[in-house]
């Protein structure tokens, strides 16, 4: 088994602390990092399986709960991400999604190519906002019960509404911790992952959030402006990645 394998061990705590340190720098793309290089050595849903944890643990200090719980604002967005998850991973063995999440990953880099050169969303009315959110949370959930992408419809929206570089670190943070557990419970659920995976994923914990520390470190500096133009170029990476997984 690869758990015994010292040299693969090596590459996907190699591969954890990069993801962890793209985490603590935009506060996303742990996956996008780390699964497609341990998916090379073993099966995607066991490289999914590994990041579990790492996922959970790095979310979790990134919400910054000692701060408290902060805004409500998105507090619609999050319930119906939840259930959407619940509602993907029913439809995942039932349904296939893929000319929904090309339409989905191209809208995804339409809007990162827009904002990227300037369009904002600004001044939205609450009740105007929550049912939007609502709507954005609930498909989002369903796309990410499907294919464990329900984070980039999402972020597209938040990085429009230019929200102040650590509100949007502690919003996506939320949203990934919240959407991780009933997502990881799904893929349980339907036997795409094992307790062996989520016992190895534990160890990888504390490579996970040594890569983030660093990251941390680097994102600070960084002005709110190259923030933003560097979470939109992940954006587009991150709609390209949809893209081509599903043609």
């Amino acid at each position: 088994m690869y758990y015994f394998d010292p040299n693969l061990i090596l590459i996907i705590i190699i591969s954890i602390i990069a993801g962890g340190f793209m985490k603590g720098v935009l506060g996303l793309g742990m996956p996008m990092v780390a699964v497609p290089i341990i998916a090379y050595f073993l099966p995607p849903t066991t490289a999914m399986m590994l990041l579990c944890f790492p996922i959970l643990s790095t979310n979790f200090l990134q919400m910054q709960i000692q701060k408290g719980l902060g805004s409500l604002r998105f507090l619609p967005l999050l319930i119906f991400l939840v259930i959407g998850l619940i509602v993907g991973g029913r439809l995942i063995v039932e349904i296939e999604l893929n000319t929904v999440s090309i339409i989905i990953a191209l809208s995804i880099i339409f809007a990162a190519l827009v904002n990227f050169f300037g369009f904002r969303i600004n001044n939205i009315d609450v009740k105007y906002e929550r049912p939007i959110t609502s709507i954005l949370g609930f498909f989002s959930g369903i796309l990410g019960g499907l294919s464990t992408f329900y984070g980039p419809p999402i972020l597209t929206y938040l990085i429009s509404v230019n929200l102040s570089k650590e509100f949007f670190i502690r919003t996506i943070a939320t949203m990934y911790f919240i959407g991780s557990i009933p997502l990881y419970g799904s893929l349980l659920y339907h036997g795409l992952g094992t307790l062996n995976d989520l016992f190895l994923s534990f160890f990888l914990i504390v490579p996970a959030i040594l890569g983030q520390y660093f990251g941390t470190k680097i994102r600070h500096k960084l002005s709110n402006e190259i923030f933003r133009k560097s979470i939109l170029i992940t954006l587009i990476i991150l709609g390209l990645i949809l893209l081509f997984k599903n043609f």
